[in-house]
């Protein structure tokens, strides 16, 4: 529509733009690369512009009564006030180091092997199939299995919480991209995951368990968190800790059904593992975009001051597929080096649970290729979702092709 592209510079709601945004990116980093909406705000789409944004503290998060002027970038923002992610030190610091103890590498390490049973036992069911959605048999049951047993949601309340999740996120992103039905049920939601969180952490207190939500309420316990910054965190690293790897796994898995030459590599070369993950991010990051306003007056260049209070928005998306870092950006190379992407951030907002998110991406790809070596795509009419924060598919259907392989020998199946 021609109202949303004056705002933001491009139009997304062209169906062309959700199928493939970077060559509008492209048009915007060359010919208006710090664009400054006639509503006020500011886009950042080249790389220097965004990861200044990202990772100098004079960019942070609004609070008090400016939080109350942010719902033009951020939809409900305000009711967002006890996500630790959206505070600024001291309190994002204090209440960073309790949430990365429950992550650590230990316990990102100790959980490989659940991740990987989840994962076969998914594809064992999914591979039954000629033709299967691999984003709900699949890249979405397996991260959310991971952050419910995390977080100790029990089996028989997930059908729910996920439906509440599903229709937070739905709500999440630049206001003007949000429609009211959007914005009510993403409320209701809220309402509901604070109230289902609430009970749970009741129930974990009569029942300690070895959980994330244990190490949680004991903060809470031992005053280092109030309680509302508990339910808080639980529902922020519940409806973050599976959407991002969700689209990581649906898009990755896309990305190397298109590139049979990368794909040929990943399966060949174990060790590409881990620059495969980092580029798979690059190429199309499952988040967008990031949100943050102006602490005081930043001078970006002799014709560019950010006043104190602008918003101001970064299109990682953008960002990382910008040619003055990136050699040749628009192709996919599993073995890129020095891989600066933004796709987790960086910075002291640098996405808590990239490790995780890391781990599981591996893990969900490479044991889905190893086991449908012919896998293909049923079709080339993906769609996404319509959201200008989440780059992530509606459905991703399918092939497996005729070999098959069991979860615990490598033999062929017909």
């Amino acid at each position: 529509m021609a109202g949303i592209a004056a705002l933001v510079g491009f139009d997304p709601t062209d169906p062309g733009f959700r199928a493939d945004p970077y060559p509008h990116y492209a048009r915007l980093r060359e010919n208006t690369p710090k664009f400054q909406s006639p509503l006020g705000f500011w886009l950042f789409t080249r790389y220097e512009e965004c990861r200044l944004v990202l990772g100098d503290d004079r960019f942070g998060y609004p609070e008090g009564k400016k939080a109350e002027k942010t719902n033009l970038l951020a939809a409900g923002y305000t009711s967002q006030r006890n996500f630790f992610f959206f505070m600024n030190p001291p309190n994002h610091t204090r209440m960073r180091s309790i949430v990365r103890e429950g992550l650590s590498p230990r316990v990102v390490h100790n959980l490989r092997a659940y991740v990987e049973v989840v994962a076969n036992r998914l594809l064992d069911e999914a591979l039954e199939s000629s033709e299967f959605d691999l984003m709900s048999s699949f890249a979405h049951s397996q991260p959310f299995g991971v952050i419910c047993e995390l977080l100790g949601v029990p089996e028989d309340d997930r059908s729910r919480v996920m439906k509440l999740a599903q229709d937070y996120l739905s709500g999440i992103g630049p206001a003007f991209s949000v429609s009211q039905d959007q914005h009510k049920a993403r409320d209701v939601a809220l309402v509901e995951l604070n109230d289902y969180f609430g009970s749970l952490s009741t129930e974990r207190r009569r029942k300690p368990a070895d959980d994330l939500l244990t190490h949680l309420i004991d903060a809470n316990d031992h005053d280092q968190m109030s309680a509302d910054e508990l339910l808080g965190t639980c529902v922020l690293l519940f409806v973050a800790g599976h959407s991002t790897t969700t689209n990581l796994i649906g898009n990755g898995t896309v990305s190397l059904l298109r590139h049979p030459d990368q794909l040929a590599r990943f399966r060949a070369e174990p060790d590409l593992e881990g620059s495969a993950i980092e580029e798979l991010l690059r190429y199309d990051v499952p988040t967008h975009q990031s949100f943050r306003i102006a602490q005081e007056d930043i001078k970006l260049d002799e014709e560019t001051t950010i006043k104190e209070g602008d918003q101001v928005l970064a299109i990682r998306g953008s960002a990382n597929r910008d040619p003055s870092v990136f050699t040749d950006p628009d192709r996919l190379d599993l073995g890129r080096e020095d891989n600066r992407h933004l796709s987790f951030g960086v910075g002291r907002h640098i996405c808590i649970g990239s490790a995780l998110a890391r781990m599981q991406g591996k893990v969900a790809l490479r044991t889905l290729f190893d086991r449908a070596p012919d896998l293909a795509l049923a079709s080339d009419d993906l769609q996404y979702h319509e959201s200008l924060l989440v780059r992530g598919l509606k459905e991703l259907p399918v092939a497996p092709g005729k070999t098959r392989r069991s979860s615990r020998t490598s033999a062929g199946t017909e």
